[in-house]
């Protein structure tokens, strides 16, 4: 259901009875179409609170679909207001909060009534860069099915719930979807706003390739192709979670396209590990001959980790055949653990796990007996059981610890949901 139907639906009075204690299914919304957004599988900057409790985000900012009386108001959803948002009907509501400036939303911290008889018990998110109708995405998975967290349980006590991912935006959203009683909700929001040098790509063929665009001083800015190669493609692609670049491209700006040139003459060494690290011409004011400015093509990620405590360690996970899979622990030894951490951008392997250490993944269980001998690049270019039937499951998932040193070139273990 989007935004435009939730607002249009008729709000009718309902009692709101707080010794009353029921439970209320709320109906999951609909399918969200999935629009490309910004998203980050980690976050630039430090994490906190944005400024709900701390007040630095005004009353003004606070909205709601609708509010029970003035006592419920959006701004009481505020931590310590001695109250909370309430709405005037349960159903398709929403508290919205304008955060003021490009954000990295990395979770909230959700409270229903102390007492425990009145809360949220899941919800659904949403953000936007601009607020309108028109630009609010859901949180969804792969599949494109909006993501539903799970809330309040009765105790009364705030729940920390941290995101998949940073959703980028200025606007945020959380969205009821079950709950019991009259519900409350109280709302923190985490993330951080220190976002210079963010990237992202626009107007291409899915999340791998695009027209590159840098955030700076709270503008989204183009760069300009004058010296621009595979160096700084490599840097683009790595910065946005790929392991590598397939292409840096030129792409023509469309007539009536105001963006702003932010970076000339981007000069790559390939050691950087983001874009703005390059050095690049240092006038205020950049100047692109004609409409030409920078693009890229990135190679999917074949491999991943999941499962792990950080990003240096967890379940291997290999995409083939057009499914995301994970490996058998036939054999599995430090020697094949290197391959992955290796490919990864890690400078090597602390340790080889085995028996679904991280947990068991889902999928299909690919290459048993794995035999590499270290020299290979890649995982799938190692020996394995060809022509035997697979005789294991996810209970013997296979797992690595990476290892993180002077030198290595900041494993990329993250996939974005998109």
């Amino acid at each position: 259901m989007n935004v435009a139907t939730m607002v249009a639906v008729t709000l009718h009075t309902v009692l709101l009875t707080f010794a009353l204690v029921e439970l209320c299914s709320g109906h999951p919304l609909h399918r969200q179409a999935v629009v490309p957004k910004p998203l980050l599988s980690e976050l630039p900057c430090t994490v906190g609170p944005l400024g709900m409790e701390s007040q630095a985000i005004p009353d003004s900012s606070i909205t709601a679909s609708s509010s029970y009386s003035s006592g419920y108001l959006p701004s009481k959803a505020r931590p310590n207001s001695g109250s909370a948002w309430a709405p005037t009907t349960l159903e398709n509501q929403w508290l919205q909060v304008d955060l003021g400036v490009f954000t990295a939303i990395a979770g909230v911290i959700v409270r229903g009534r102390p007492n425990g008889n009145q809360y949220v018990q899941t919800f659904t998110v949403q953000y936007s860069a601009t607020g309108e109708s028109d630009d609010w995405e859901s949180l969804a998975d792969t599949e494109g099915e909006t993501v539903q967290f799970e809330g309040n349980n009765g105790s009364g006590a705030p729940v920390t719930v941290d995101f998949p991912v940073a959703l980028i935006g200025r606007f945020f959203r959380i969205i009821p979807a079950t709950w019991v009683g009259h519900y409350w909700l109280s709302l923190e929001i985490r993330g951080c706003q220190d976002l210079d040098g963010m990237l992202r790509l626009l107007d291409g063929d899915g999340v791998l390739s695009g027209r590159v665009e840098i955030y700076h001083d709270n503008v989204w800015g183009a760069i300009c192709n004058n010296g621009w190669d595979m160096k700084e493609a490599s840097i683009v692609c790595h910065q946005l979670g790929f392991l590598e670049a397939e292409a840096a491209t030129t792409v023509s700006l469309e007539d009536g396209d105001d963006i702003p040139i932010v970076m000339n003459r981007v000069s790559c060494k390939g050691s950087e590990r983001r874009l703005v690290d390059c050095p690049f011409l240092c006038t205020g004011n950049h100047r692109c001959n004609g409409s030409q400015v920078a693009g890229v093509k990135c190679k999917p990620n074949i491999i991943r980790l999941a499962g792990g405590s950080n990003r240096s360690s967890g379940r291997v996970e290999i995409y083939q055949d057009y499914t995301w899979g994970t490996l058998c622990d036939t054999d599995w030894d430090v020697t094949d653990a290197e391959v992955v951490c290796r490919q990864l951008g890690f400078s090597g392997a602390e340790e080889a796990k085995s028996g679904a250490h991280f947990g068991q993944g889902e999928g299909p269980v690919f290459m048993d007996g794995l035999a590499c001998d270290g020299s290979e690049s890649r995982i799938i270019d190692c020996p394995s059981f060809c022509w035997e039937d697979l005789r294991c499951n996810h209970t013997r998932d296979a797992g690595v610890v990476c290892r993180q040193g002077s030198g290595e070139s900041e494993g990329r273990s993250d996939i974005h949901l998109q």
